[in-house]
C-alpha cells in the first residue's frame, strides 16, 4: 500500500505542470456554464435539465479519457520509453495501478464537480427550489464506475500504439455513446461500454425523478441490475487482462 501511494504522489507530481489538473476542472466549469446559459429563462423541467446535463457528460467522457490517457502515456514515453515506470516499484503492477487510479480518480473528480456545479447553478442562477441534490451526485457516482472500463482501454492503447490510438478509440467511443442514447441502444446497451454512462443516467432520471409506476417502474429496475451485472463482471474481467498484459510488458510498441 505504501508503494502504491508513493506512485500516486509522482503521478500527481509529473502532473503539476501540465494541462492534466486543469482540464479536469476548467472542462467541468466551462461546461457548467454554458449548459446554464442555454437554459437560462426557458423553465426547464427538472428530468430535462438533469438529463440533458449528465448525457453530455456521459458522451464526452470516452473522448475525454482518451485524450487523458494518450496524453499521460506519451508524458511517460518521453519520459524514458515508460523505462521509468517499469523500475519505479518493487511490484511491476503497482505503477500500472497507480497510473490507472490517478487518471480515473481525477476523471471522478472532475465528474463530481460537474454534478455539483449544476446543483449550484440550478440553485442560485435558474432559481430552482427543493432540488434532489442526492440525484446530481449518483448520477455522478455511475458516470464514474461505468468510466472505468474507459481507462482501462485507453491506458492499454496509450502504452501499446500511442496517443493517437487513445484519440480514435475515445472518438469511436463517444458517437458509439451518442448512438446509445436512442432507441437503437434500448437492447443491446447493457453490453456495450459506452453504453452504459449515459443509459444509467437516463435510468436514474426515471426513477428518481419521474413519475414511473406499476410494470414500468418494476421494467426499469430490472433493466438497472442487468447492467449493473454487465459493468461489474466486465470491468473485473478486462481490469485482470489488463493486469496480465502489463506483467509481460516491457515498454515496447507494437508498431516499432
Amino acid at each position: 500500500m505504501a508503494a502504491l501511494w508513493r506512485c500516486l504522489y509522482a503521478d500527481y507530481y509529473k502532473s503539476r505542470h501540465t494541462p492534466f489538473l486543469w482540464m479536469h476542472i476548467g472542462l467541468p466549469l466551462v461546461w457548467a456554464i454554458v449548459y446554464l446559459l442555454y437554459v437560462h429563462g426557458r423553465s426547464p423541467v427538472l428530468v430535462s435539465l438533469y438529463t440533458g446535463y449528465m448525457e453530455i457528460l456521459g458522451v464526452a467522457m470516452p473522448l475525454v479519457s482518451g485524450i487523458i490517457c494518450g496524453m499521460v502515456s506519451m508524458q511517460e514515453e518521453q519520459a524514458g520509453q515508460f523505462q521509468n515506470m517499469l523500475v519505479s516499484s518493487p511490484v511491476k503492477e503497482t505503477a500500472y495501478l497507480s497510473k490507472l487510479l490517478f487518471v480515473w480518480g481525477s476523471g471522478s473528480l472532475a465528474i463530481l464537480l460537474a454534478a455539483v456545479l449544476l446543483g449550484v447553478g440550478a440553485t442560485f442562477v435558474l432559481r430552482m427550489e427543493r432540488l434532489p441534490y442526492d440525484t446530481f451526485l449518483w448520477g455522478a457516482v455511475y458516470l464514474s464506475v461505468s468510466s472505468v472500463i474507459f481507462y482501462i482501454i485507453h491506458l492499454w492503447a496509450g502504452f501499446t500504439f500511442g496517443i493517437g490510438a487513445c484519440m480514435i478509440i475515445g472518438g469511436v467511443g463517444t458517437l458509439v455513446a451518442a448512438l446509445m442514447i436512442t432507441s437503437v441502444g434500448d437492447a443491446v446497451w447493457h453490453y456495450i461500454p459506452w453504453g452504459w454512462g449515459v443509459r444509467m443516467v437516463d435510468s436514474t432520471a426515471l426513477l428518481r425523478l419521474g413519475t414511473l409506476t406499476g410494470e414500468m417502474r418494476t421494467y426499469v429496475e430490472g433493466d438497472v441490475q442487468i447492467g449493473w451485472l454487465w459493468i461489474i463482471l466486465s470491468t473485473a474481467v478486462i481490469g485482470i487482462m489488463s493486469l496480465i498484459w502489463f506483467h509481460s510488458w516491457q515498454g515496447s510498441r507494437h508498431a516499432e
